[in-house]
């Protein structure tokens, strides 16, 4: 089977035919895999890891590129050695081929070929304007917000950003109370504003889903974690303030 994938360097990294040394539907068929379903697959301790939707990471044997040749042609993109991922799946695309997926698993893309992530990154529209375009608040918003300028919690309320398929990207902080300074050791004029992923470069981006779905649909999370903005494990509680916020309180331990 054919399969469509970038080219860097005019050199493909997948096989164009299946190897009958590996029976891949056989093995799909074992472990009720459908295709449908696989986010991405990649290469990790001499195994193949197959990631799905809702169900255990399948692990075998199988070389990335033969499963990966079982695939539909055209909707899987192969970013790097080892690593193929579904393209409606993608959410970011960084300057340096960092891609975000949309359960909030990152891989680096091939280093050498950095443009060819950016023009994919256009072909997906997850191109994502600057985050210092003029703001246009909602009615009554900074009014709202203000009455938690002096709360000795941190609190934010942040825009989200999405790409042309409703995925969350980026998000950029529309308010800061003096708190939120506080825990996270930057200036309320640093991050007003500014992307989450400008002001935070070792940002963490597996929130992005949550945060999306509060902002779209209006939806409660709590979030448990490791912070390694702040160094520590944090708790943030969010809900939306207004359709397309999402407002987050934050409680360090």
């Amino acid at each position: 089977m054919k399969y469509d994938i970038i080219t860097f360097n005019n050199e493909t990294e997948l096989s164009k035919g299946e190897n009958p040394m590996y029976d891949v539907s056989h093995y799909f068929k074992n472990h009720n895999l459908k295709a449908d379903s696989i986010l991405y697959i990649y290469r990790q301790d001499s195994k193949t890891v197959i990631h799905s939707e809702n169900t255990e990471d399948a692990v075998s044997a199988i070389p990335v590129q033969e499963v990966a040749a079982f695939l539909p042609e055209g909707e899987f993109v192969s970013i790097a050695k080892g690593v193929v991922v579904r393209r409606i799946r993608i959410v970011n695309i960084s300057d340096s081929g960092v891609y975000t997926m949309t359960d909030g698993k990152t891989f680096q893309g091939r280093r050498r070929y950095l443009s060819e992530h950016k023009r994919l990154r256009k072909e997906l529209g997850l191109d994502v304007p600057s985050p210092k375009e003029e703001f246009d608040p909602p009615l009554g918003f900074y009014e709202k917000c203000s009455i938690m300028d002096e709360m000795p919690l941190a609190y934010c309320v942040i825009e989200l950003v999405f790409d042309e398929d409703g995925h969350g990207v980026d998000f950029i902080f529309r308010y800061c109370n003096k708190e939120m300074a506080v825990v996270e050791d930057v200036p309320v004029e640093e991050m007003l504003n500014w992307s989450f992923y400008e002001v935070f470069r070792n940002g963490d981006r597996k929130w992005l889903v949550s945060y999306a779905d509060v902002a779209l649909n209006g939806t409660k999370h709590t979030l448990k974690d490791f912070s390694p903005e702040i160094g520590k494990d944090l708790t943030i509680y969010c809900y939306q303030p207004e359709p397309g916020f999402c407002a987050c309180v934050l409680l360090p331990k």
